[in-house]
């Protein structure tokens, strides 16, 4: 079924369920906040509220956004290549230092500096402004019906939650199980090659444009 053949909600589960699926840092990092066993629900929501700004925003200033996404979305695609190669390098960083495995079961993080580091992974990661403001824009101009605009948002909100909160609680989840610290670090490493290859094929597509 393409989005042509499909209704708002359907269109918005489809959207939603492609955005689970992409692993970039925003995913990457709700992972390791679980793996780290720190404020997992507080990041999770800081995440999944601004996702749920930026696709407020598509819905309502929809007709403007739209008609400059082809622009705007070819600068935030190169911005992403650069943003996703130095979260990379982040990866392999932690991988590769020792004082980077910490634990923050303890909670001596505090929320205001928690906050600074996640909306420092969010709001810089250009990616985030074309999954979830370009491409809903874009999309729900495709909606004759304001009806089903306001349907494919709620569908997008609804999975961009389960999404935020999936990840989250699933590191959660894999630190219970394999209870090694060091496993952070195989994490980062892998972390680390998933965004290299990431950057790899944005750099192909972008190149080839």
């Amino acid at each position: 079924m393409s989005f042509a053949d499909a209704n708002g909600f359907q269109t918005g589960l489809a959207l939603g369920m492609a955005s689970m699926a992409s692993i970039g840092p925003n995913n990457l990092m709700m992972i390791r906040e679980g793996l780290l066993r720190g404020r997992v629900m507080f990041v999770a929501s800081l995440v999944w509220g601004t996702y749920v700004a930026l696709i407020a925003a598509s819905y309502l200033l929809g007709d403007s956004i739209a008609g400059l996404a082809p622009v705007f979305r070819t600068a935030l695609s190169w911005l992403g290549l650069v943003a996703v190669s130095w979260f990379a390098w982040q990866s392999f960083r932690a991988a590769s230092t020792a004082g980077q495995v910490e634990d923050r079961s303890g909670k001596t993080e505090t929320g205001r500096s928690c906050l600074a580091r996640v909306m420092g992974v969010v709001w810089m990661n250009p990616l985030t402004y074309v999954e979830l403001l370009l491409v809903p824009a874009a999309l729900g101009q495709s909606f004759a019906a304001g009806g089903a605009r306001l349907e494919f948002v709620t569908a997008l909100i609804l999975m961009t939650a389960l999404c935020c909160y999936g990840y989250a609680l699933g590191g959660g989840l894999i630190a219970s199980l394999l209870r090694s610290r060091a496993n952070l670090r195989i994490f980062d490493l892998i972390s680390g090659l998933i965004l290299s290859a990431v950057a790899l094929f944005m750099a192909m597509g972008l190149v080839s444009q």
